[in-house]
């Protein structure tokens, strides 16, 4: 018997005691078989909005979703959506029901979703009810669509990516006719709106796991990143020994340029800092160290330093021939010695050189100069150290 969260069996207390079936479904059955940590607790009954909005008058309440039978309740510190058994009509944009039809049971709820091991229920006993043989294929680490997966996809063509994606999180290998049904049916990826793409692309790379999944995919994943298709078998192979998602991400773009960059992040609606972290990474990936400290310091004036970072470990897994790991130590011990790149580290001020009677652009200057003899280890960043110094020169 699984034992189920605290505000879980509040949500279906509450509605079996009004006379209403209950269960939890979806997502987060899966991630309880699978023992895996779970965060987004759906809950499927026969009560209708209107209905559930009465039993749970007094908690809080979201009716964002309630066009589609879907009603948020706040139960302790987490939202749980509450939605009506559900028939899946005829959709627009291959995406959004062009209306919402509500089913008579659990069963017909259940078979309209989109892949085995999300459609299975429990009630409030901890007791799994599996009309599609989805513990079977949780137990065999298997993606599969529920009833035709043509029919699945044109219907929502997120589902594709969505499968893609749980295959990389869970490495869950992709059911055959699942996977032709991808492929025959990836042009309806262009119907979707980017952003929600993007949610799903951002996941597979966050994803532990994912060359195979990719590799497999490549004219999939092409509609929305072409840039896949000019990675060899090899270079992507490389992917997984990347451990965050700005190498991941900028794998794909280490033969392009600045502008491929920007014009691929933004036709994804990327945001703003991960496009810029992404272009800063590009140029640091392409720098050419030269063992140098100074050399260091001067990439640290211009870019993050974790990004500095993550570039020349990508370097080093992907071109280790041009990978400096004298420039690598350097890095790390700049880091940690936390060493002056910027007139604000400085130990000197604007108000210390009015005191010696330095004034207008003369104050810039200065501090620029004393910036670049710390820089250079002529002199330490001291305030008396960097006074007598500016006095001497």
């Amino acid at each position: 018997m699984i034992k189920l969260p605290e505000q879980a069996v509040i949500v279906l207390n509450e509605l079996e005691k009004n006379g209403y079936e209950a269960y939890l479904v979806g997502g987060f059955v899966r991630d309880l078989i699978l023992s895996r940590e779970t965060h987004d607790i759906d809950c499927a009954t026969n009560a209708l909005p209107d209905e559930i909005e009465r039993v749970f008058s007094n908690f809080k309440q979201s009716q964002i979703g309630k066009d589609h039978g879907t009603i948020g309740v706040k139960i302790k510190h987490d939202w749980i959506e509450i939605t009506t058994y559900r028939f899946d009509d005829e959709t627009k944009d291959h995406r959004r029901p062009k209306s919402v039809t509500y089913a008579p049971s659990l069963k017909e709820d259940v078979i309209r979703r989109d892949f085995t091991i999300n459609a299975l229920a429990i009630n409030q006993k901890g007791e799994i009810i599996d009309y599609v043989n989805g513990q079977e294929d949780i137990k065999q680490r298997i993606i599969r669509c529920v009833g035709n997966p043509e029919y699945r996809f044109y219907e929502d063509a997120l589902r594709i990516l969505r499968g893609i994606r749980f295959a990389c999180q869970l490495n869950f290998e992709i059911e055959r006719n699942t996977l032709e049904a991808m492929h025959k049916q990836s042009y309806l990826l262009n119907a979707l709106a980017v952003e929600r793409v993007y949610q799903e692309f951002k996941l597979m790379l966050e994803s532990d796991s994912i060359y195979p999944y990719f590799n497999n995919t490549k004219d999939i994943l092409s509609v929305f990143i072409p840039e896949i298709l000019d990675l060899d078998s090899q270079l992507l192979m490389k992917i997984d020994q990347c451990n965050s998602w700005l190498k991941r991400f900028s794998l794909f773009f280490i033969h392009q340029n600045e502008e491929k960059i920007r014009i691929r992040a933004n036709h994804l609606k990327m945001p703003k800092k991960l496009i810029k972290d992404s272009v800063d990474f590009y140029y640091c990936y392409n720098h050419e160290y030269n063992d140098q400290e100074i050399d260091i310091k001067r990439m640290m004036q211009v870019y993050p330093r974790t990004i500095i970072l993550e570039a020349m470990e990508l370097k080093k897994i992907i071109d280790p021939e041009h990978y400096s790991e004298k420039s690598y130590q350097l890095l790390l011990k700049m880091i940690q010695d936390n060493v002056v790149v910027s007139i604000k580290d400085l130990n000197i001020n604007g108000h210390d050189l009015l005191n010696m009677n330095i004034k207008g652009k003369a104050i810039q200057e200065t501090l620029n100069a004393c910036l670049e003899a710390v820089m250079l280890n002529k002199v330490e960043n001291t305030k008396e150290a960097l006074i007598q110094w500016v006095n001497l020169t």
